[in-house]
């Protein structure tokens, strides 16, 4: 097994080309441009935690807009606003935001119920491959925990953890079943070559063996889940 695969060679192998009618974001490292234009409207990925649209915004668009939306009823009980987490903000000039947080670009969310948001600092959009972060909807809007090392990393998570290990939903075993693939779980393989850390625990691997054109994504969280994807 071959356990150095990026994303991208990964997705070639599963016959996810690029779109010829992607248009590209200019605020997006081009990793992630390819890697979208890649699965761009393929139902494999209808439930997973990368969106694949023009979804993306900044964090501190969100925080304006609603300071803004909700300035009536903050009017009305000022009690309560000094106790919501936008109440810092709202007092601060926008232009001195990042003296109370990074802004952020949303890129991807928990697709069961946005408990989970995806983001790269702003700062580090100008990188070839950049941290990712992640915000849990219990913390305040400042907490936010990196959740891998790279871009890379993080993408080996929505691929090979998230939708192919069949984290949340088995829409990955549906869709490649019906296109052909014979999809079977198995155990956790005792030599992994490589492994993916991230935050919390959560850890992933993909294997390949190409003389069977085999993968072998594994997902390492509160149990292990891992599969023989073949065709």
């Amino acid at each position: 097994m071959n356990y150095d695969l990026s994303a991208l060679e990964i997705l070639q192998i599963l016959g996810c080309t690029p779109a010829a009618d992607y248009q590209p974001d200019k605020r997006l490292p081009a990793m992630l441009n390819d890697f979208l234009s890649r699965i761009v409207g393929n139902p494999l990925f209808d439930t997973s935690n990368i969106w694949q649209d023009d979804s993306f915004y900044f964090l501190y668009e969100e925080i304006a807009e609603g300071i803004e939306e909700d300035a009536d009823y903050w009017q009305q009980h000022p009690e309560e606003w000094q106790e919501n987490e936008y109440y810092p903000f709202a007092q601060t000039p926008e232009a001195e935001w990042p003296q109370l947080m990074p802004d952020y670009l949303k890129i991807g969310s928990d697709y069961s119920a946005g408990v989970i948001n995806f983001a790269i600092k702003k700062e580090d959009l100008g990188q070839e491959n950049p941290p990712v972060y992640m915000h849990h909807e219990a913390d305040d809007v400042r907490t936010w925990n990196k959740f891998s090392a790279t871009l890379a990393d993080f993408l080996i998570y929505i691929l090979c953890g998230n939708v192919l290990a069949c984290e949340d939903y088995d829409t990955a075993q549906q869709v490649l079943t019906e296109a052909g693939w014979t999809y079977t779980e198995c155990d956790k393989p005792e030599n992994i070559g490589r492994q993916y850390d991230y935050v919390f625990g959560l850890a992933v691997a993909c294997g390949y063996d190409a003389a069977t054109n085999t993968l072998l994504p594994v997902l390492i969280d509160h149990g292990c889940k891992a599969y023989k994807i073949s065709k």
